[in-house]
């Protein structure tokens, strides 16, 4: 088994990020401001997650995943279309859903009279964030240790 190593700063930006996007309706009560500023926060973490690769990251040799994804796409161009829609479908509307759900529960908080509603549940949410910058465990290796 090789050794894996933990990007540091990819892993502060995922967290800072999340914990940002979450706590803002704390700090910006306008709708559209938040979404300029959202809109923002998704350019400036995702600039600083490519500029936080590492070398190994960023070359690859030999074929990999996304290749017989590749492969798979050119032998059933019409299935994959049906498949790439459903999941792309089902992905937004759990993310919305789940947006709704996590906006709805700071709001009932800040109307509850809650101080900083958005912010605490947020921390929790870019530590999460950061947590899923951790590289998983070798394939070859299915008890994890």
């Amino acid at each position: 088994m090789t050794p894996t190593t933990v990007n540091i700063p990819q892993a502060v930006t995922m967290g800072v990020t999340t914990l940002a996007w979450y706590a803002l309706p704390d700090a910006v009560r306008s709708r559209p401001a938040r979404a300029l500023l959202k809109a923002g926060l998704l350019v400036a973490g995702g600039a600083v997650w490519v500029q936080a690769r590492t070398p190994d990251d960023r070359v690859q040799s030999g074929p990999d995943a996304f290749d017989d994804a590749l492969a798979a796409v050119n032998e059933a161009p019409g299935k994959a279309l049906a498949i790439g829609g459903t999941v792309l479908a089902l992905g937004t509307a759990l993310s919305v859903a789940g947006e709704k759900a996590i906006f709805a529960f700071g709001e009932r908080r800040r109307a509850r009279g809650v101080r900083f509603a958005h912010t605490l549940p947020a921390l929790g949410l870019g530590v999460l964030g950061a947590l899923t910058t951790l590289p998983l465990p070798d394939e070859g290796n299915a008890s994890g240790a």
